[in-house]
């Protein structure tokens, strides 16, 4: 009997399928969702040695329509920064959009006038192309492209490197999720160039963007005698382990104690008084 050599080369190739297979499942590990999970805190700004970095003036950018323009020209009014990539459907856009839904009510500032927003990808993929989309995606209207820019950074390289470490901003790429991992953060920058404050978190408050823009603009605060503006900074403080503004307790405690020591020398002297009165009238 003839062996069939057709049917014992095809059990061959099925068995080598089969331990190749298996050989590549044992040297590759499976891409879970646990083995590509990053720790939070990698991404996390330590804000103790980035407040007061200052940022190189001399970066180049393109905006959505193609523009160039360098860093420093949006200096000498506070500005806003926000890093993002344009490749992103999720927390980016978002970003962006709540950001335009409430500078609306910053009221006390105008955009364009007295402050602007910088919107610039940290994704070397990114062109005016993709920044031009992701504007129109973001649905921020016309009428604020001249205080908002999108942009890109001229050299993909260097330059997006020397920014994202001036402020502390991390980001990684999952290659499980075919996303970036970063932190969503609003750095807001003096008009000297310097990081002022960061706020943290999807869910914006045009009260906090007002506050963080008086710290970010309180020279020409201080010395303009804004009083309502100095008073606000002063009875408004920053709470860095919840990365928000709230009421400087301290201060309001120690001003109303205060107070209250007035009131009541002021009531006693008057008792007083009324006391000699009465006195004086018996007699």
């Amino acid at each position: 009997m003839k062996p069939n050599w057709k049917k014992a080369s095809g059990v061959l190739l099925f068995c080598g399928i089969l331990f190749g297979a298996y050989a590549a499942r044992a040297v590759t590990p499976p891409q879970d969702a646990k083995a590509t999970t990053i720790d939070p805190k990698l991404m996390q700004i330590d804000e103790a040695n980035h407040l007061g970095a200052s940022l190189p003036r001399d970066l180049v950018m393109m905006d959505a329509d193609g523009r160039e323009f360098p860093f420093g020209e949006l200096l000498g009014k506070p500005s806003i920064l926000l890093l993002s990539y344009y490749g992103c459907d999720g927390t980016c856009p978002t970003m962006n959009k709540l950001l335009y839904l409430e500078l609306p009510k910053v009221t006390r500032f105008r955009l364009g006038a007295d402050y602007r927003v910088l919107t610039v990808s940290f994704d070397r993929n990114d062109t005016a192309e993709t920044a031009a989309g992701f504007l129109r995606k973001s649905g921020i209207p016309p009428d604020l492209h001249a205080g908002w820019r999108h942009a890109i950074m001229k050299d993909r390289e260097a330059a997006i490197d020397a920014l994202t470490k001036a402020v502390g901003f991390r980001y990684f790429w999952s290659r499980l999720d075919k996303m970036f991992l970063h932190p969503n953060v609003l750095v807001f920058v003096t008009p000297d160039g310097r990081v002022a404050r960061y706020l943290y978190g999807t869910t914006l408050d045009a009260r906090a963007i007002e506050l963080a823009l008086i710290d970010a603009d309180w020279n020409r605060i201080a010395n303009s005698g804004n009083v309502i503006d100095m008073l606000t900074g002063v009875c408004f403080s920053y709470n860095y382990a919840e990365g928000r503004y709230q009421p400087n307790y301290s201060l309001l405690i120690g001003v109303g104690s205060f107070v209250f020591g007035i009131a009541l020398m002021v009531l006693g002297a008057l008792a007083y008084r009324v006391w000699r009165r009465r006195k004086s009238a018996a007699a």
